[in-house]
């Protein structure tokens, strides 16, 4: 078996970085993102995944040789610290949203407002007041 270079388990973390938390952060930032993309990033998430088991093999490889263990295990630590703030960034605290006021429960009225349709008329929902309406509210942006 070759013997671990220093340099492995650092190239090993800064994909995991630039791949995971650090990539999503600025494409989020600054609005060049699918909402596809920003929404389920799974391209971002798998590189960052694999990039972290593999800092991982390089520190079990790292302790077996007795060769920089310290830069392994720091690599390891923030490749594993970064790429679970990713995830949960991602999948856990971008879905808390706040509950709904009373006024917007199901089944009571909307308050007034007028928005434009496709043609950039402007639609009021009081203009609607006469023909069965649904209204569909989407979290996020287009």
């Amino acid at each position: 078996m070759k013997p671990l270079r220093w340099w492995a388990p650092l190239v090993s973390m800064a994909v995991a970085l630039a791949f995971g938390i650090v990539s999503y952060a600025m494409l989020t930032s600054s609005g060049k993102i699918s909402a596809g993309l920003r929404d389920n990033p799974w391209p971002m998430e798998v590189v960052a995944g694999t990039a972290t088991l593999v800092a991982l093999g390089f520190l079990v490889q790292a302790y077996r040789q007795r060769r920089v263990r310290a830069v392994a295990t720091v690599c390891a630590v923030l490749s594993t610290a970064s790429t679970a703030l990713f995830l949960m960034i991602v999948h856990v605290s971008s879905y808390r949203l706040p509950a709904p006021p009373v006024e917007l429960a199901v089944g009571a009225p909307a308050p007034e407002f007028t928005l434009p349709d496709q043609a950039g008329r402007p639609v009021a929902l009081a203009s609607l007041h006469d023909h069965p309406t649904l209204l569909v509210f989407y979290r996020g942006f287009w």
